[in-house]
């Protein structure tokens, strides 16, 4: 079974949660129809978090056992001889199209074997 996950920066400030992912209506007193989102967490607890830096996890693990979300940055090589850059790493950002995840073309586990996260677009 595929493990369904998100993760996202905490507004306050309290760096990343990971859980479920949920949208929902927060009142406040100039407009009673204010979107947010929240991260459910494994405690049960609800952290609302930055809206665009929300990312699902891929269901892939770099070649260090650590799991690539969307909108993390990869450290890679070519797989393909015209991809080849004097066999120097390649940088790329994992992203969701319409056929599955990307990183310069499909994500595969045979490329996450030789890749590694080395950080994500929300933080420099």
């Amino acid at each position: 079974m595929r493990t369904i996950k998100f993760r996202g920066l905490r507004v306050d400030g309290k760096g990343w949660v990971y859980g479920n992912y949920i949208e929902k209506i927060k009142p406040t007193e100039v407009n009673n129809t204010f979107w947010c989102c929240f991260i459910h967490d494994q405690a049960l607890s609800m952290h609302e978090v930055i809206p665009e830096s929300v990312g699902q996890f891929t269901g892939l693990q770099d070649k260090n056992g650590v799991d690539i979300y969307e909108g993390d940055i990869i450290e890679t090589f070519a797989i393909l001889a015209s991809d080849l850059i004097d066999n120097k790493p390649l940088e790329f950002e994992v992203k969701w199209n319409e056929c599955g995840w990307i990183a310069n073309g499909a994500l595969s586990k045979y490329q996450c074997r030789i890749s590694k996260v080395i950080g994500n677009i929300h933080q420099s």
